[in-house]
């Protein structure tokens, strides 16, 4: 008798930014946000949540986004690394400071709100070695050549870089894309597959720099 299962294979998520090395950026169209607990593997090997000095557990914020034109950052699910093309969806993970940037950058949006197709972009410019012990090792870094250096001898670098948050321009098409990729993403019909990735590219002017967002 044929076997049916009840369980569903777990399917991968969307790949995650990656701050790689200096000079990165990363530009999407946010669809949504979302607050969790910072998980690390315990002494059983099972995950646990990371549990701060006042005993709150320490939270990251994973905010989905529709990949934009001038992205440079690599996105990967392990070690599969990539540049995503624009139209890809993925997942910017922000945590520490980061986080922190963003509850910061809300503040320049109207009401203070994000809403879908709100452009957030992080560029990475410093960078940080740290000992194994996970403590800071030295100043800051700003020369790709130095954090190669750091790497090479086996040590741990953190990279991190400012973040943005501004509404889209009027009439943007990247911000209606952004409203479908978010439909697609909130349906509830269990049979309806992860969205396909907006079509890449964007037409634009010779003598005009500015993105089309």
């Amino acid at each position: 008798m044929t076997r049916i299962t009840l369980e569903e294979p777990r399917a991968a998520g969307y790949p995650v930014v990656k701050r790689t090395a200096l000079g990165q950026t990363f530009n999407g169209a946010v669809l949504k946000a979302e607050a969790r607990d910072r998980l690390k593997r315990g002494d059983d090997g099972s995950m646990q949540p990371i549990v701060k000095s006042n005993g709150k557990h320490a939270q990251e914020l994973v905010v989905t986004c529709l990949t934009l034109p001038g992205t440079t950052a690599p996105v990967g699910l392990g070690d599969d690394e990539k540049v995503p093309a624009a139209g890809d969806i993925v997942r910017l993970i922000l945590k520490g400071k980061a986080f922190g940037d963003w509850i910061e950058a809300k503040r320049s949006l109207p009401n203070g709100t994000v809403a879908v197709g709100d452009v957030v972009t992080q560029t990475t410019s410093v960078a940080q070695v740290y000992d194994a012990q996970g403590n800071a090792s030295g100043g800051e870094i700003t020369d790709q050549a130095a954090v190669d250096q750091a790497r090479g001898r086996g040590r741990s670098v953190g990279i991190y870089g400012p973040l943005s948050l501004r509404a889209p321009k009027d009439g943007s098409e990247w911000a209606e894309k952004a409203v479908a990729a978010y439909r697609s993403l909130t349906r509830t019909d269990a049979e309806v597959s992860a969205p396909a990735a907006a079509p890449g590219g964007y037409a634009q002017d010779d003598d005009d720099d500015e993105p089309p967002f």
